[in-house]
């Protein structure tokens, strides 16, 4: 319990001296007053989060009482006749429904969303209920789909934030369980992409961490069952699916990295820019670092794992639809925002670090020496590293640095034969950092110069 408590305190105390940092800036560059930059640290200061306490003890007595009513159910099931069984069922959830109407009214939305999560904990359970009732077949996909329709009804309509959350895990169990895995099917693909896009937008106008994150889960599962069921028409042996995962993953990831930053600087270059609420900043933050991670996993996994399944992967038929989908699409976002970027000096690096981890990605596909792949593979990790630190993203650098580590620990045992070999690799490596180190450190600090006076006004030109 100590080491936790003093861990806790120790991150606790850094984001407190790093909030500290910002707000003296931002102070001084005029976003934040004086009296608002002290109003957020005495907050900060009072706020050891006890604050949510109440609600997840709630939430968590919630799930308790919505079990408790099934299992009396169930222990009376005899007992109880299959009309009062219903009808109760549908009070509960009404009910359940008007109590968080009633508390939405009142501005209680945590105890309106509390209620509307026991009444989707209800109909779920009602589900398997009433299939019981009537000695329904088992269909465990289609029982999720109604589930899903039905957390996604009770979402939208009050913005509860955990029947989004239950409705984006039984979307996931229906993509995974329903019928015919392997098989195309048009209808089952454009519905789970209209459940993805009804599940993804929600924390766009509800924000919250763990909804986006299950939205973004079930993208990724939308996602892979559509690769897999088109891939498995086409595939070929291992060569054949390895060359595909890594297009098919590392592209999506790309886009996910890109995506918003492309139409930032489209809306930026062609008209005003339009106010962004605070939800659509949470998402896209969140898809950035979904694709960093996905992408520095992905650069190690084609280095370590794909020397050694094969020796002849090759571009040609090895890339089709649901690898070149989302790859080209990558390829165009990294293309089209170098252009627009080209006055943003921080942009163009965020394009140019994704191009260079794609190319790493895809190296094997194309070159299988492990020499060259290293190299390029290093670069690419190195690039996130730097973009995260140019971005003060500590979760970027956090996930390039384990993936430099696990790197660097695979070519200490496998790149070059002898111990004088490996400490050449690195001392060159390591020499190469420094002197990129010193080349940014001069060239910030150039960019950081004062600008000249102007001869007409004695004053800095802007």
């Amino acid at each position: 319990m100590t080491g936790g408590r003093s861990a806790g305190h120790m991150f606790d105390w850094t984001y407190k001296k790093r909030l500290k940092d910002d707000l003296e800036n931002w102070v001084a560059k005029g976003w934040v007053s004086s009296t608002g930059a002290a109003a957020i640290l005495k907050d900060q200061e009072q706020d050891d989060g006890r604050s949510k306490l109440p609600m997840a003890l709630a939430g968590i007595g919630v799930i308790c009482v919505a079990l408790a009513v099934l299992a009396f159910i169930a222990a009376n099931w005899d007992a109880i006749p299959k009309t009062v069984k219903l009808i109760g069922i549908a009070l509960l959830v009404a009910g359940s429904h008007g109590l968080a109407a009633m508390a939405a009214s009142r501005g209680r939305k945590g105890i309106a969303d509390l209620a509307t999560g026991f009444a989707t904990l209800v109909f779920v359970g009602g589900m398997a209920l009433v299939g019981q009732i009537f000695h329904l077949p088992s269909d465990w996909a289609g029982g999720a789909f109604l589930v899903c329709l039905g957390g996604l009804a009770a979402a939208w309509l009050t913005g509860s934030k955990t029947s989004l959350t239950v409705a984006a895990v039984a979307a996931i169990t229906w993509q995974v369980m329903r019928p015919e895995f392997g098989v195309p099917n048009l209808m089952a693909t454009l519905t789970g992409l209209v459940l993805t896009i009804a599940v993804f937008i929600h924390p766009v106008f509800h924000p919250s961490r763990l909804t986006r994150w299950a939205a973004i889960s079930l993208l990724w599962v939308t996602y892979g069952r559509w690769f897999a069921d088109t891939a498995d028409l086409l595939s070929s042996g291992d060569d054949f699916a390895i060359a595909m995962l890594l297009g098919g993953a590392g592209g999506l990831s790309a886009v996910m990295l890109q995506l918003d930053p492309v139409a930032d600087l489209y809306v930026k270059w062609s008209s005003d820019r339009p106010l962004r609420g605070h939800g659509h900043w949470l998402m896209a933050r969140s898809m950035q670092d979904v694709g960093v991670l996905v992408l520095s996993i992905l650069i190690v996994l084609s280095l370590i794992v794909v020397p050694e399944v094969s020796d002849d992967l090759s571009f040609l038929g090895l890339l089709p639809l649901p690898a070149l989908l989302p790859l080209g699409t990558a390829l165009l976002l990294t293309g089209t925002g170098l252009l627009l970027s080209f006055q943003t000096a921080k942009a163009r690096g965020l394009f140019a670090a994704t191009g260079l981890a794609l190319l790493a990605v895809l190296m094997p596909v194309a070159n299988m020496n492990v020499l060259i792949l290293a190299a390029v593979s290093l670069a690419a990790l190195i690039g996130l590293c730097a973009l995260g630190t140019w971005y003060n993203n500590r979760f970027w650098m956090l996930c390039a640095y384990l993936a430099l580590t696990a790197e660097a620990l695979w070519l200490l045992q496998v790149t070059i034969g002898s111990l004088l070999g490996q400490s050449l690799f690195f001392l060159v490596a390591g020499l190469l950092l420094l002197a990129m180190a010193l080349w940014l450190a001069r060239l910030f600090k150039r960019g950081q110069r004062p600008a000249p006076p102007s001869p007409e006004t004695g004053e800095a030109a802007p």
